[in-house]
């Protein structure tokens, strides 16, 4: 039985449409087949201050594999690509932010109609409907996808948050 999710990869390197690129490439061999990506857009960084936008893109993928094997793969390309979470927590830590500049970053958005809250994973993403940068690419491949606990659309949501 396949899933279909949703994913949505950013990064804010200065090679970052390289790096997406990269990643959506080893998600389509390593996670699920793709089905569909979004265009890319830009957005400033959230939550903290860096000298780069972000590039953000929404992917759409079918997979056999639950959702903790979904992170954990998505985890495993994006240490693969660059990403160290260690190094991040310090400068987070020496800056006083909540967020850091990072190579590669990659959330799940949606897992089919499923939800999960635990420590290790929330799904739906759980800042969607706050997030433009997020919500912008997610339109793109999955504007109609009703939000299991909010009942609205990434559509409406981004409708919303326009006003």
């Amino acid at each position: 039985m396949t899933t279909e999710v949703t994913l949505l990869l950013g990064s804010n390197a200065e090679d970052a449409e390289q790096l997406i690129d990269a990643a959506t490439d080893i998600i389509n061999i390593a996670v699920g087949r793709l089905s569909r990506t979004s265009e890319d857009y830009r957005s400033e960084p959230y939550g903290f201050s860096a000298e780069r936008k972000f590039v953000n893109r929404a992917v759409v993928i079918n997979t056999t594999y639950d959702a903790y094997e979904v992170l954990h793969r998505i985890n495993h390309i994006e240490a693969l690509l660059g990403r160290d979470r260690e190094a991040e927590a310090r400068i987070k830590q020496e800056r006083n932010e909540a967020y850091a500049s990072r190579p590669i970053d990659i959330d799940i958005i949606f897992y089919g109609t499923e939800t999960f809250q635990d420590e290790r994973l929330t799904i739906p993403y759980h800042f969607l409907a706050e997030r433009g940068y997020a919500l912008r690419p997610v339109v793109d491949v999955m504007p109609d996808m009703q939000h299991p606990a909010l009942k609205l659309t990434p559509r409406q949501m981004l409708a919303t948050l326009q006003k």
